[in-house]
């Protein structure tokens, strides 16, 4: 007995060692969320990609009624990924794939399913990337593909989200250029749109896109300061032209999607400079009627996640339901399109994006080549779109932080500023 009593000691005392030693488990953190998202398509404005990844179970994305259809996340760096959350809503899919990619063109299968039964599903997988997508190849329903909740976990490996970017300083944010080299491409058989020149890195790797968009009676001369300012900071810009001089911004939005859609598929073709170099995300710039074109963008097209219109101009827009990031950038004496009658009205109804605004002393054409302060207005363009593009938090503190006081504060240089902070 007492030689069993004295056995039964060693292994307690042993088995609490053991606990005591023994390393917890790493807690997977949650990736996905807020990170730049876009689908194959969406079902209506109301349900926006970015809806499956905003942590909110009462929104939902939706796709139209057809196969295939995807939604992918851009995590913002490279991550080793354990677990996937989906949280369907009726319209689900029968089969479907989960996988990841360094580049959001070449995808590796982490997870596949021909007898999914929709509700909510807790997949454990082992894989690692910068992207995630699901991809949908057999509704379930006679309707489209449906999440409340996409849900990604995981770990990040420590690649920055602006990987060959070092980090901004005022000095570098206000230089004509940024730290990457660029070159252009002349677009040989513009879609939707009139023309388009393409500045874009010369490095390797791929980056977000950018569609600027001119002004009434406007060329692209508009705004090519503000092309390789943008590339030279890892973005690949087309500056286009339009398929009228007298375009009204519905149209103007309509051709910021077809020089959006081209750009993509330059980058997703083999044989031209823009092969590999677009990454799937895009945003878009544009001055007067073409920043109300920008507006059209973000509300009707969810690949478009990040805005900026300057001076904006649309008589008849209602943008209550844009969900995007937005910069307004408008002009203290402008005549034709004040800030008081677009852009603070827009700013004020949009109660669910993440915005930014700042009025400029100058009029109309503050935001065009050869007027206003370039060095100010490329610098927080510059950081929205890092920030909100490639989820880049480096260059939030110019917009959102101590280092913006000293524009914010200035009335020669700012006349009004409105934002959202913190973010």
């Amino acid at each position: 007995m007492t030689a069993l009593i004295a056995l039964a000691t060693t292994i307690g005392l042993a088995l609490t060692l053991l606990t005591a030693t023994a390393a917890p488990a790493a807690a997977a953190d949650l990736l996905s969320q807020g990170k730049p998202v876009t689908s194959s398509s969406t079902e209506n404005t109301s349900t926006p990609a970015s809806a499956a990844v905003d942590g909110n179970t009462g929104t939902r994305w939706s796709s139209t009624f057809s196969d295939p259809q995807w939604l992918t996340v851009d995590l913002g760096a490279t991550a080793t990924i354990s677990q996937v959350v989906l949280r369907w809503e009726a319209a689900y899919a029968r089969s479907f794939r989960i996988q990841t990619s360094d580049n959001g063109t070449s995808w590796t299968t982490i997870h596949s399913t021909t007898t999914s039964t929709g509700g909510a599903q807790t997949l454990d997988v082992n894989g690692s990337g910068r992207y995630i997508r699901l991809y949908g190849t057999q509704r379930g329903t006679a309707y489209g593909y449906s999440l409340w909740e996409f849900q990604v976990y995981g770990s990040g490996e420590g690649t920055p989200p602006g990987s060959g970017i070092p980090d901004p300083t005022t000095v570098s944010l206000e230089a004509t250029n940024g730290p990457l080299t660029t070159a252009t491409y002349t677009v040989p058989s513009p879609s939707g749109y009139g023309s388009g020149t393409v500045t874009y890195p010369t490095a390797s790797g791929s980056y977000p896109g950018i569609v600027l968009m001119p002004g009434y009676q406007g060329t692209q001369q508009n705004l090519q300061w503000l092309a390789p300012r943008l590339a030279s900071w890892g973005f690949v810009v087309i500056n286009v032209g339009t398929n009228t001089l007298t375009d009204d911004p519905e149209s103007r939005g309509r051709q910021i999607t077809a020089a959006g859609t081209q750009l993509l598929a330059l980058g997703d073709a083999p044989g031209n400079p823009l092969s590999g170099k677009l990454n799937g995300t895009l945003g878009a710039t544009g001055h007067s009627m073409g920043g109300g074109g920008v507006m059209a963008a973000l509300r009707d097209d969810s690949r478009f996640r990040a805005g900026v219109p300057t001076a904006p101009y649309h008589p008849n827009g209602n943008f209550s339901g844009v969900t995007e990031p937005t910069f307004f950038l408008t002009c203290q004496s402008d005549a034709v399109a004040h800030g008081d009658r677009y852009a603070v009205p827009w700013y004020t109804s949009m109660s669910q994006a993440e915005k930014l605004y700042i009025e400029v002393p100058g009029d109309h054409l503050c935001p065009m080549t050869g007027y206003g302060n370039k060095a100010k207005q490329g610098k927080w363009m510059v950081s929205f779109f890092s920030l909100w593009l490639r989820a880049d938090t480096r260059f939030s503190p110019f917009l959102c932080g101590p280092a913006r006081d000293a524009d914010k504060n200035d009335t020669s240089l700012v006349t009004r500023w409105m934002d959202t902070c913190q973010f």
